[in-house]
């Protein structure tokens, strides 16, 4: 009996074997379609495609490979999108020695085809904005056209792809390209540390996989209204919480290796300003000139918002970081390269400012009209040097104050708006347009400026920067007149220094340092310019 029931198991495991033999081993089909969605703060992009699974009853093995790629092992992730209840995935197991294919054991009850999704992340796609300004000839309007590059890397041909570009910063535990070159499963033992780590790295692959498909799901792998082989595409954009997602409308062919150009950005006549600054940190004796446009949205002479589609309008989304080039239109239609800059981030309501290069049209001429010592104090000190003498020196406090003036002429033809950034070697304290400060009246060290007969707005920019700004009208002359008060406290720091012998007896124990009081008479002293 026994030996029967050994008999009839050995022939049940050669059956069962025999039935594994035959499951035929085929690659997954072909894409119907993809969908990438393109990070630009890290190397990673979500890749989701759509493909037509053709099963047999019974169980079906399916080979997947990923061989000269970037593609993440740990992220992929294979989901059957119909008949659910009668197609259902076994298990997932990696061929011997291999990281570059995985295999899905499927038992079907249905022949036919079925609709299937792979998702996974990759790395090596990645995009860059750009942006070209044209401006007129009175420098009051600019045409602003922002393209982005996309660029492939990946090893892997997207083909009849709908692509997202996100903007938004995020954080990984691993990077997706180390995550696509680790070895491959069983190659080594992995230890408790490489275990844990792994599962925190799938964990965090998982959230933001999830995160993914739930908010830009929506329109699936389709706007198949957006198909147009003949317009261009266009990008429509979506603010998502703390990202914010460009979508190419139709489908492009991402290859390897070959940059795909797109316009994202196509807008006439948006406002330009000019501006002309003068600031110590450069130590400019010479006005630059910036070309300033603001990300909003255009308005109309009555002030209100024009109503155009997204592409010719500005305001409707943050604009991302990228290389600016501007070019000014003469009157025959000749373009001269006039500045460029690389600018971060712009949120929308903020500005771009590039410069344009030193204007000789605006000058201006800095004179010392005044210059006074006022508050002038000498106190004596005293300090042990040694077991048997003393030193004794002076310490000075004092007031200086400047009366300058600037002479400002502007050769302009038209408006001009004039900035002009001091620097004070000492704190602010800064009486400008705001009022008189409380601390004004204060004994502190430090430089106080009094601005406050200036026309127009005077800023603290920082610690010792102050910058006052002016509306010139064209041929204009404007003589600019303000005081700055230094107040000098302890200077020398050690004036007149002697040491003389005396007991400790007379001095403290526990006072190293005295001041008597005043001395006199006050001796000589340098005091610092400007």
């Amino acid at each position: 009996m026994k030996r029967n029931l050994l008999i009839l198991a050995i022939m049940t495991l050669l059956l069962s074997e025999a039935a594994i033999a035959d499951v035929a081993l085929v690659t997954v089909p072909r894409r119907e379609g993809t969908q990438l969605t393109i990070y630009n703060s890290e190397d990673i992009t979500m890749v989701r495609e759509h493909r037509m699974l053709t099963v047999k009853r019974g169980t079906n093995r399916i080979q997947f490979t990923w061989a000269n790629t970037l593609i993440d092992p740990t992220s992929i992730d294979f989901r059957i999108l119909d008949h659910v209840d009668r197609v259902v995935l076994l298990d997932t197991t990696f061929p011997s020695g291999r990281n570059d294919a995985l295999q899905w054991n499927i038992r079907s009850e249905i022949d036919g085809k079925i609709p299937v999704e792979i998702r996974y992340f990759t790395s090596g796609i990645t995009w860059q904005a750009d942006y070209v300004g044209i401006a007129d000839q009175a420098e009051s309007e600019m045409d602003i056209t922002g393209y982005v590059r996309v660029i492939n890397n990946s090893g892997e041909l997207y083909d009849n792809a709908q692509v997202r570009l996100v903007v938004g910063k995020i954080n990984l535990v691993e990077k997706i390209a180390d995550l696509a070159r680790r070895p491959p499963p069983g190659s080594s033992p992995p230890t408790e540390s490489l275990i844990r780590d792994q599962m925190d790295v799938r964990n965090n692959v998982r959230d933001l996989q999830s995160k993914l498909s739930n908010e830009y799901a929506s329109g699936g792998f389709g706007d198949d209204d957006c198909d147009d082989a003949i317009a261009p595409p266009e990008i429509k954009k979506q603010g998502l919480s703390e990202y914010f997602l460009f979508t190419i409308a139709g489908r492009q062919d991402i290859e390897s290796g070959t940059p795909v150009r797109l316009v994202a950005l196509d807008v006439e006549d948006a406002p330009l300003e000019c501006i002309y600054k003068l600031s110590d940190r450069q130590n400019a004796r010479a006005f630059t000139k910036y070309y300033r446009f603001t990300n909003e949205k255009l308005t109309g002479d009555d002030g209100t918002e024009l109503d155009l589609p997204g592409m010719e309008n500005l305001g409707l989304s943050p604009l991302p970081d990228g290389n600016v080039r501007l070019f000014f239109e003469y009157a025959n239609q000749d373009l001269a390269y006039v500045g460029g800059t690389q600018t971060k981030y712009v949120p929308i309501g903020d500005r771009i400012e590039v410069s344009v290069g030193q204007d000789p049209d605006i000058t201006i001429v800095r004179r010392l009209k005044d210059r006074k010592v006022t508050g002038v104090v000498a106190r004596q000190y005293k300090r042990i040097a040694s077991n048997t003498y003393v030193e004794l020196y002076d310490l000075i406090d004092y007031d200086e104050t400047f009366v300058i003036e600037e002479e400002i002429i502007s050769g302009k033809p038209t408006d001009a708006m004039v900035e002009v950034e001091r620097r004070f070697n000492a704190d602010v304290y800064l009486w400008g347009s705001d009022g008189k400060p409380d601390d004004w009246d204060d004994d502190e060290q430090g430089a106080y400026v009094d601005m406050h007969d200036l026309e127009g707005r005077i800023e603290r920019v920082d610690q010792n920067h102050v910058k006052y700004f002016l509306d010139m009208k064209p041929g204009e002359r404007r003589v600019v007149t303000y005081t700055v008060t230094h107040k000098q406290r302890k200077i020398g720091p050690k004036l007149n220094v002697v040491t003389q012998r005396e007991h400790h007896a007379t001095i403290p124990k526990d006072q190293s340092e005295t001041a008597p009081g005043p001395r006199s008479p006050i001796p000589p002293i340098v005091l610092p310019g400007i």
